[in-house]
């Protein structure tokens, strides 16, 4: 999900480049890839840095994306490292 959103928002970004919410959603999207490569889950210093569903959900409603937008921040916020007595 996240690859293909950060495909969508390249596109939007090309198509838009003066729209600094979409520029947003893409820098953290980009920074996000970074951060679970391998599967590692954000730390809490960094899920703090995001806001990515907040702006789907206040100025990008109508673009075919925002669900998905909706759908990985919930995610992300939940995500949660497995616990070590698990």
């Amino acid at each position: 999900m996240l690859d293909a959103a950060r495909v969508e928002l390249a596109a939007m970004v090309a198509a838009e480049p003066g729209d600094g919410a979409i520029a947003s959603v893409q820098r953290q999207l980009e920074s996000l890839h970074g951060w679970t490569r391998g599967g590692r889950c954000p730390a809490q210093h960094e899920k703090d840095q995001l806001n990515f569903g907040m702006i789907a959900s206040r100025v990008l409603e109508n673009y075919p994306v925002a669900d998905a937008l909706y759908e990985l921040a919930s995610f992300v916020m939940f995500w949660q490292e497995p616990s070590a007595t698990g």
